[in-house]
């Protein structure tokens, strides 16, 4: 092939995949979904809510720990349907002894002490002491609304449904200029979910808020950094349909600097990576719905920053030989020098959309690649330290 058709070919292609992940897989969605009609599940009575066991995976986190508990302690699901696990991993602060103290009072609140091992060990240790019906998995910083456990056992109960998630909201007190690109974003992922629930398919839980019906656990392999991920696509693996409860609301904090909040993405995106080879038959296109989902919304996504140094490379290329791909280049440009203004201008709290979208998506997608980079060399340590968050 001519090496100029052949760069043609690669810089339209690469853009047609980024739009299609990033803008057209909103749209297709769209379009499946006016062919579909959609139940909401029925309110579950006191006598038909199953036992659930809530596990709140903890390292070092006296700063937020009695607050999750106390928040656990008050959410309306029956308290004699109800255990609250604790699994700290090696924790070697407060946190032992603020959840132990919590224990004492309440029989249905309990702490399971491991040595340090990492967040997906000490799941594998703890799931083996749970016979509950469900399982929800939630992160010690994370705050429920009263009702939350209620609405995800609504949704999990109904045959056919193997995995549930809530909707986390952001909060943001400061302002940081990468939580308002993470809320934005995060707006827009929650937009998808819901559709891609509606479908049937979550393309993945979020940590802070997922359920399990407690048979369908796949044990977590060595090395697993993204354990919700991991759980709930194996559950979608085994043909189950996977929901996303948007009434089930849970709250975070973003990360009060921006290189915490970096510093995050870059470890969830080396676990992107890693989960890949343990997930491989749902990229077989011939189960349908489910590896569209997964095609569409995450593989790639996460092949997003190869697509995008591909399309700078051929624009280059194309450039020296055609004066429109010589204009396109200039927007080309123009884009990330838009970003790196972004960046400068990320220690003033009103940044233009102009500037801060383009930010948000170079930054994204920085931090994507250098976890492909820690991945793929085995630096990305399993055990994880608490987020940087406000108390």
């Amino acid at each position: 092939m001519d090496q100029v058709l052949f760069a043609i070919l690669v810089f339209w292609t690469s853009l047609f995949l980024l739009g299609y992940t990033y803008i057209f897989y909103f749209f297709a969605l769209k379009f499946l979904l006016c062919r579909l009609q959609v139940k909401t599940p029925e309110k579950l009575g006191e006598s038909e809510l199953p036992h659930l066991a809530l596990f709140i995976a903890a390292y070092n986190e006296e700063n937020v720990i009695q607050r999750k508990l106390e928040n656990s302690l008050e959410l309306s699901y029956p308290m004699d349907k109800l255990q609250i696990i604790v699994g700290s991993d090696g924790s070697n602060d407060q946190t032992n002894e603020i959840v132990q103290s919590y224990a004492e009072k309440y029989p249905h609140i309990q702490l399971l002490k491991f040595p340090r091992m990492g967040k997906s060990n000490i799941i594998n240790a703890a799931i083996k002491t749970i016979d509950s019906e469900l399982v929800v998995f939630s992160d010690a910083n994370t705050i429920y609304e009263k009702d939350s456990l209620r609405i995800i056992a609504r949704y999990l109960v109904p045959e056919g449904v193997g995995c549930v998630c809530g909707r986390l909201i952001y909060h943001n007190p400061g302002n940081i200029m990468s939580g308002v690109g993470e809320s934005f974003y995060w707006n827009y992922e929650t937009k998808l979910k819901i559709m891609e629930s509606q479908v049937g398919y979550v393309a993945g839980a979020n940590g802070a808020i997922y359920a399990i019906k407690r048979p369908l656990f796949s044990e977590l392999p060595q090395g697993t950094i993204n354990d919700d991920f991991y759980i709930s696509m194996k559950v979608v693996e085994k043909g189950y349909k996977s929901l996303y409860a948007e009434d089930a609301k849970a709250y975070e904090e973003v990360a009060p600097s921006m290189g915490g909040e970096f510093r995050r993405h870059i470890r969830d995106g080396a676990g992107h990576y890693l989960v890949i080879p343990h997930l491989l038959k749902l990229v077989n296109p011939l189960i349908g719905m489910r590896s569209f989902i997964f095609w569409s919304h995450r593989l790639l996504r996460w092949m997003a920053p190869f697509i995008l140094l591909l399309m700078f490379v051929a624009n280059i290329y194309l450039a020296s030989v055609n004066a429109f791909y010589q204009l396109l280049f200039v927007f080309h440009v123009a884009f990330y020098i838009l970003a790196f203004s972004g960046l400068i201008m990320s220690r003033f709290k009103k940044v233009p959309f102009v500037l801060y979208a383009p930010f948000y998506f170079c930054n994204l997608n920085l931090a994507l690649f250098l976890g492909f980079l820690k991945a793929i060399s085995g630096r990305q340590k399993v055990t994880w330290n608490s987020t940087e968050r406000s108390a």
